[in-house]
């Protein structure tokens, strides 16, 4: 059985979201301490095709031409060149500093570059001239990492070794410097691109995972974790519109917290027989005893776009990209805000 709760009374707003000087993808989303503002990470694609860090902060009104833009990009050093940064979870760090962490390429003039992406934490000033850090995972034994989101001194993440794409989820500990692994439990693949810290030890986080039982079905997940004792406690997962008949992919990208005790999700999803793909806004409220209980699902779909895609949640916002195509198939990126009335 599909379920929607409330759809009929819920509506959706959209507006466009973007660095005039150029293609913008959103990525992450977190709430300026003590302010109405926020601060938006992403990427801008340049003219001559490189990727450059974001990051915004502003208020989420007239389409981000109140607020000021940032271009920041992991340093360069003598032996590696930086080609590509991408800034995916941003957050308020200690004495009015900025927390963020992503991903970056190099080019080396080494014998061999590092394949594929690399990660990183960045702590200090808005404008990037704070201290930059890799963070490699698996001991460095990488072909690619990404660092997703970051709150209450931890960030979490995924990464992938050579010849092996199935994906492995991590935790890195912004303190000490140190990664720890995080695998749902029986999964084959974990993917961990949000989180949020409830206070103390506690933290909820979310994804999406694979498992043995599920062959190639991917679900979406929200489970808590104690980091003083890494257990993993109250794992919930979640298929599109809460089906039976399980969606081929549902994914959460992130988390922020609801205002009745539970927590909204951007979520992306391939139905059966791959004939939909598309995105939502979960929110998802905790029962008596802790655990979760059923999402609600609400479709989020730009205007006369060809594909939209939820990346990060911020309150009842939802923020991602669309794509629009003309009648010679030239194909179109854009950043967007969805504001979801619940």
């Amino acid at each position: 059985m599909s379920q929607n709760i409330n759809s009929g009374v819920n509506t959706v707003s959209y507006t466009d979201f973007n660095n005039p000087a150029g293609q913008t993808t959103i990525q992450g989303i977190r709430g300026v301490s003590e302010s109405e503002n926020v601060y938006i990470a992403g990427s801008l694609l340049s003219e001559n095709n490189l990727v450059q860090g974001l990051i915004y902060e502003g208020t989420l009104k007239t389409k981000g031409n109140e607020g000021k833009w940032h271009v920041v990009n992991f340093p360069s050093t003598p032996t590696a060149e930086v080609v590509n940064t991408s800034c995916y979870g941003p957050n308020n760090g200690p004495y009015g500093t900025v927390q963020i962490v992503g991903s970056y390429k190099i080019t080396a003039s080494a014998d061999k570059a590092p394949s594929g992406n690399l990660g990183f934490y960045y702590e200090g000033p808005i404008d990037g001239s704070g201290t930059w850090i890799q963070v490699s995972p698996n001991g460095g034994n990488t072909n690619n990492v990404f660092v997703h989101s970051v709150m209450g001194g931890l960030a979490v993440g995924n990464y992938d070794i050579e010849n092996d794409k199935n994906g492995y989820a991590f935790l890195y500990n912004t303190i000490n410097n140190e990664c720890t692994d995080f695998k749902v439990p029986d999964s084959l693949t974990t993917t961990l691109y949000g989180i949020w810290h409830n206070g103390g030890d506690s933290y909820t986080m979310a994804g999406g995972y694979t498992s043995l039982k599920l062959g190639k079905i991917s679900q979406a997940f929200l489970a808590d974790y104690n980091s003083k004792t890494k257990e993993i406690t109250n794992l919930k997962s979640f298929s599109y519109k809460n089906e039976t008949a399980l969606s081929i992919i549902t994914h959460f990208e992130g988390i922020t917290i609801s205002d009745e005790n539970g927590y909204n999700m951007p979520s992306d999803w391939i139905t059966l027989n791959r004939e939909k793909t598309g995105a939502s806004f979960v929110s998802v409220k905790r029962n008596s005893d802790g655990s979760f209980g059923e999402a609600q699902w609400i479709d989020i779909d730009f205007p006369d776009s060809s594909a939209t895609s939820a990346n990060t949640a911020y309150r009842n916002n939802i923020l991602g990209i669309y794509m629009v195509e003309d009648n010679s198939g030239t194909k179109a990126i854009s950043s967007f805000v969805a504001k979801v009335s619940i």
